[in-house]
C-alpha cells in the first residue's frame, strides 16, 4: 500500500524484488491504505475521500512473473471490480472463513463495521452494519472456537474502539448483538489487539497512553 495506490511485488528471489504492476488510487492520494486478500482477490481500502474498496483478480498477475516494471515503465494495472457503498475507511478486516469484509472507520455505521459479502469475490454486496458503539479504530472477526461454548462456532467480531475492547455476536448480520464492552485503567486510545491461536486470550495495545 503506497501513498497514490497498491504495487504489487514478486519477492520470489527476495534479493531481486519485481516489480509487476501497480493500481493508482480510486481518487486521491493518502497515507492510510489497507489491502487484504480473500479466494485469490486483494480488497483495497483507504482514508482517501470518496475511495471505496478496489477490487483485483490476483490470477491477473500470473502473465507477469518473471516480467519487472518499475520508474516510468511501472505497468499500470486495472481494478475488477469497485465497492462504492462508502467512500473512506480506515481499516478492512476479512473473516476468511465466513466472506465476509468488516470495513472500520468510514463514514457509514456510525464509524463502527460496515459489512460486505465477497462470497462472490468480484460482486461486493453491503449486508449490515454494527453501530453501537461507535468508531471502530481495528478489528479481528473469527469463527469462534475457544472455551466459552455459549459461542462455540458462533462469528464473533473482537472490536478496538478508542476506548474499549467491543466484543460483538455477527453471525446473523440484521440481529448482531453486542456481547461485552471492556475498558482498562488509564485509557488514551484502544488501537489494534490480536487472539491467541487457542482463543483464549488477546494482547490489546494503546496507541497514546504512555504519553
Amino acid at each position: 500500500g503506497t501513498s497514490d495506490g497498491t504495487t504489487f511485488v514478486d519477492i520470489t528471489d527476495p534479493r531481486e524484488p519485481n516489480v509487476l504492476g501497480r493500481i493508482e488510487t480510486y481518487t486521491v492520494s493518502s497515507l492510510w491504505r489497507d489491502i487484504k486478500v480473500y479466494n485469490n482477490h486483494a480488497y483495497i481500502g483507504a482514508e482517501a475521500s470518496g475511495h471505496g474498496v478496489q477490487v483485483f483478480d490476483l490470477t491477473n498477475l500470473r502473465s507477469l512473473y518473471g516480467t519487472d516494471s518499475r520508474g516510468a515503465n511501472i505497468r499500470i494495472l486495472r481494478e475488477d471490480a469497485h465497492y462504492d457503498e462508502f467512500g473512506n475507511s480506515h481499516n478492512l478486516a476479512i473473516n476468511e472463513d465466513t466472506g465476509f469484509i468488516y470495513a472500520i472507520g468510514s463514514g457509514t455505521c456510525n464509524g463502527g463495521p460496515h459489512i460486505i459479502d465477497i462470497r462472490t469475490p468480484a460482486e461486493p454486496l453491503f449486508v449490515g452494519c454494527f453501530d453501537q458503539d461507535g468508531y471502530t479504530h481495528d478489528a479481528e472477526c473469527v469463527t469462534y472456537t475457544g472455551p466459552d461454548a455459549e459461542f462455540t462456532g458462533r462469528e464473533i467480531c473482537f472490536l478496538y474502539n478508542e476506548n474499549t475492547l467491543t466484543i460483538a455476536d455477527v453471525t446473523d448480520k440484521e440481529n448482531i448483538e453486542q456481547i461485552a464492552r471492556e475498558t482498562y485503567d488509564d485509557v488514551y486510545y484502544t488501537h489494534q489487539g490480536w487472539l491467541f491461536e487457542d482463543q483464549t486470550h488477546l494482547v490489546l495495545d494503546d496507541e497514546i497512553d504512555e504519553l
